[in-house]
């Protein structure tokens, strides 16, 4: 957990640096944002596991408590877990799958940051 956060802290810092701070040159950023995008999505599968041993710490301490192990509370518990994988290995394959958009699309627009 605390490495997770530690990493999360720096791309967060970096990412304001290189991206969102103005005086921030554009070779930086266009340098920067392969490097970025990989560690986000490196903190991200870190934050997604320490998500999912939380939901099996927890059930793994309500069955010593007396739980039933499949009971409607276990099942809430493991639905949840469930659910929170999917969405991330989603996510990541929307982060896989993804193109870089062209500066110009078919009616002439243009990023705000170009124009």
């Amino acid at each position: 957990k605390l490495i997770s956060n530690v990493l999360y802290d720096m791309q967060w810092i970096l990412g304001f640096v290189a991206f969102w701070f103005p005086g921030a040159p554009e070779g930086l950023r266009a340098a920067s944002l392969p490097w970025h995008v990989l560690f986000g999505s490196i903190v991200y599968v870190l934050a997604l596991t320490t998500a999912v041993l939380g939901f099996l710490e927890k059930l793994t301490f309500l069955e010593a408590a007396g739980l039933a192990k499949y009971g409607p509370e276990a099942f809430l518990v493991n639905f949840t877990a469930i659910v929170v994988l999917l969405f991330g290995v989603f996510v990541l394959l929307s982060i896989i799958t993804s193109t870089t958009p062209s500066p110009v699309d078919e009616f002439g627009y243009r990023p705000l940051a170009q124009s």
